[in-house]
């Protein structure tokens, strides 16, 4: 965070874009890249600490047919129903409807 402020010229705009822990707790650590995990308020909290502001945080789909259709997350809440994820599915409805990201924007 401390680089990101350095390099960000005032009234920069932060976006974020990192795995949701909540959805992906069994297989966060599966991916090497994935080292510190976040939840949206998590995120929030940081950014807001670091002095960022009008911070926004929130669980993000990345499915784009929910984007243009949004009525259709009822089903991807229902397979969110069965709780965290255990594998990594093929089928990309199956996945990207249960491993949520985390979404975060900040203003410098």
């Amino acid at each position: 965070m401390k680089e990101i402020i350095r390099v960000l010229k005032p009234g920069g705009k932060l976006i974020i874009l990192t795995p949701d822990w909540q959805s992906q707790m069994n297989i966060f650590y599966d991916d090497y890249t994935h080292v510190h995990p976040y939840t949206a308020i998590g995120l929030r909290d940081m950014l807001k600490v670091f002095g960022f502001k009008k911070v926004e945080a929130e669980k993000f789909y990345q499915l784009p047919i929910l984007w243009r259709y949004a009525w259709l997350k009822i089903f991807s809440r229902l397979l969110q129903l069965f709780g965290p994820v255990k594998k990594i599915y093929k089928n990309k409805f199956i996945r990207w409807s249960r491993e949520l990201m985390v979404l975060a924007y900040g203003e410098n």
